[in-house]
């Protein structure tokens, strides 16, 4: 994957994270797959690659999904905001 198709991607995954959680300010965001990738690497942020980022991203959408289907079987309202 070159990095124009991995950077491509990225921006998409990231725009459906926003339509999941749009409470997220885009640097909380950043700021948490990043977390992820370098919990997952090992490398701080700026020695990320794309890739790794990806699947950082890529496990905390897994994360959301999870965790919405979870919320969603104990509130049959689906109202999660407090």
């Amino acid at each position: 994957m070159t990095t124009a198709t991995s950077l491509d991607s990225i921006l998409v995954q990231l725009e459906q994270v926003r339509a999941r959680r749009p409470e997220l300010r885009f640097g909380q965001l950043i700021a948490i797959v990043g977390s992820l990738a370098e919990d997952e690497t090992g490398h701080s942020l700026w020695d990320v690659d794309d890739a790794d980022f990806a699947v950082a991203l890529d496990r905390f959408m897994r994360d959301l999904t999870g965790a919405g289907q979870s919320a969603d079987s104990h509130d049959p309202a689906g109202d999660h905001q407090a």
